[in-house]
């Protein structure tokens, strides 16, 4: 199931939600092979709803060389890794469902610009003026 998870986070990540299928190959051959983050992180949010079938469920719409995801499978998309984000966070599975206040700290105030220097007339190095003397 987390390889269909995949699938759906893929496509959803593409102008329109619509990829050709061998750019889906591509992605996918990366993601698995670029690490143990990723594989994990799919198993643990598809280990929420068991019975993912992205094909079965019309999450995703099949056309010749094209996939391309539906609203439908947007929404459960969203659902699980709202889901994810609440459980990494601590809090329980029963408060996933309770609209929280604002999920990401805020920005770090701007560092402070440096002070200008000074206009003052640059020294000309030594090996410049032994050239013009």
């Amino acid at each position: 199931m987390s390889f269909q998870l995949s699938i759906l986070k893929i496509l959803a990540g593409q102008p329109g939600g619509r990829a050709r299928l061998e750019l889906v190959k591509q992605h996918l051959a990366i993601f698995y092979t670029s690490g143990p983050e990723w594989p994990a992180r799919m198993k643990r949010i598809a280990s929420r709803e068991p019975n993912l079938d992205i094909f079965g469920q019309k999450l995703i719409d099949r056309e010749v060389g094209y996939w391309t995801i539906t609203e439908e499978g947007r929404k459960v998309l969203e659902a699980l890794e709202k889901l994810d984000r609440y459980v990494a966070q601590g809090q329980p599975e029963a408060q996933a469902d309770e609209p929280a206040g604002d999920e990401r700290p805020p920005l770090p105030a701007a560092p402070p610009r440096p002070i200008a220097r000074r206009n003052r007339p640059q020294r000309k190095r030594l090996w410049v003026r032994q050239l013009f003397d």
